[in-house]
């Protein structure tokens, strides 16, 4: 009898305490809304260098396929064949939407450590 009331004592501990919440209590807002300060202004700067990579990024891919679709067209006059090829065939279209820089993570990362919630969800990537 005693054995079975252990058991019974043991589950409904074991119950109550997988319904426990745990929640962060933080000292002050002050604190948490000057942390979260911090983390807004490294996103901003974040973007704004990313912004400038795919800027760059257009340009260099551009000045690239420029380069090589010459090439082509030199080595064809020199052969005597026929410019079939375009300048859009040298540029890959895929190559300036590769993500350098993951801004939105590293906010999270910060707000985070602030003591803050992030409720994630799945989005398409960025276009460039």
């Amino acid at each position: 009898m005693k054995q079975v009331v252990f058991v019974l004592m043991t589950c409904l501990l074991f119950f109550v305490s997988a319904c426990s919440e745990h929640r962060v209590i933080r000292e002050t807002n002050i604190e948490f809304e000057n942390c979260s300060q911090g983390c807004e202004i490294k996103q901003e700067k974040c973007q704004g260098s990313c912004r400038n990579n795919c800027v760059q990024c257009s340009a260099h891919a551009n000045q690239t396929s420029k380069l090589s679709y010459r090439q082509y067209q030199r080595e064809q006059v020199i052969r005597g064949g026929t410019i079939a090829r375009q300048l859009k065939s040298y540029r890959d279209p895929l190559q300036c939407r590769k993500t350098t820089c993951n801004c939105k993570a590293d906010y999270q990362v910060c707000i985070q450590a602030c003591g803050g919630k992030i409720h994630k969800e799945l989005r398409a990537a960025p276009v460039c």
